[in-house]
């Protein structure tokens, strides 16, 4: 996985026995619960419409360690948003009622565009992120690490 704070690909310690498309599925509905959530239009890496359950254009690629992958999904809306921080305290709060321990980056008392990040780490590499500024939202989601099939 990737650590936010120095970009260096970290391996999880054990590797999850699901089937890549399991992993697909659960980092999908990971990405289209905060969707639902906060609603409007998002858009993926490549500008297009996120559909689930027939969106499969996602990077799968290795996971810090020889003959691992993991499922990575970038979806994006890019509109101002009024109060970022608001934003970040919604889906903060959507995730600790789901059970998860949220940690955050931001803002950083300069940045004219309050960007800020949460992150939910959850077993086996996988990881949840979702940002908030003044132009626009992101919701990152890595899948488990799994061994090459």
């Amino acid at each position: 996985m990737t650590d936010p704070a120095d970009q260096a690909i970290v391996p999880p310690g054990e590797f999850s026995a699901k089937t890549e498309q399991q992993t697909l599925e659960e980092a999908l509905a990971h990405t289209n619960d905060l969707v639902q959530l906060l609603a409007g239009e998002w858009l993926d890496s490549h500008d297009r419409p996120f559909v689930v359950p027939n969106n499969e254009r996602w990077s799968y690629g290795p996971c810090g360690a020889p003959s691992t992958n993991q499922y990575s999904i970038h979806v994006q809306q890019v509109a101002p948003v009024a109060d970022p921080l608001a934003k970040i305290e919604q889906v903060r709060e959507h995730w600790r009622s789901l059970g998860y321990q949220v940690r955050q980056i931001g803002p950083a008392d300069t940045d004219d565009e309050k960007l800020t990040e949460i992150f939910v780490d959850l077993p086996y590499g996988a990881l949840l992120k979702f940002d908030a500024s003044t132009t626009g939202m992101g919701i990152s989601t890595q899948s488990e690490c799994v061994k090459e099939e």
